[in-house]
């Protein structure tokens, strides 16, 4: 049973399109947290990386810092996915190190 408040949407000002973007919002589980359960952690784990990658890549000529917060927001998903004992690369946590640096870095709030 869906319970009171389901269906209420924040105010446009009142989003997370970082942490919690409205259109997930159709399920209980968040889409990466489904992907997980369709696809295993380490196949999401690359996805984290490539997203990451991408929203790094673009930031500058798209949403700029919202960007670089999502590209953030997927390093720190593929950090905490591989804590569960998954084994990346030094060269994948090499360059997720750089990345979330960079990231950090740039990010102004």
């Amino acid at each position: 049973m869906i319970g009171a408040g389901y269906f209420d949407y924040k105010d446009e000002d009142e989003r997370d399109n970082v942490n919690h973007p409205k259109h997930y919002e159709n399920c209980s589980l968040e889409c990466i947290e489904m992907m997980e359960v369709v696809f295993g952690s380490m196949a999401v784990i690359n996805f984290c990386l490539c997203n990451a990658f991408k929203y790094t890549w673009r930031y500058k000529s798209k949403n700029g810092i919202e960007d670089l917060k999502k590209a953030k927001w997927y390093i720190d998903k593929a950090f905490e996915l591989n804590e569960l004992d998954f084994d990346l690369s030094l060269e994948q946590e090499e360059m997720l190190e750089r990345m979330k640096e960079y990231c950090e870095k740039n990010i102004k709030d």
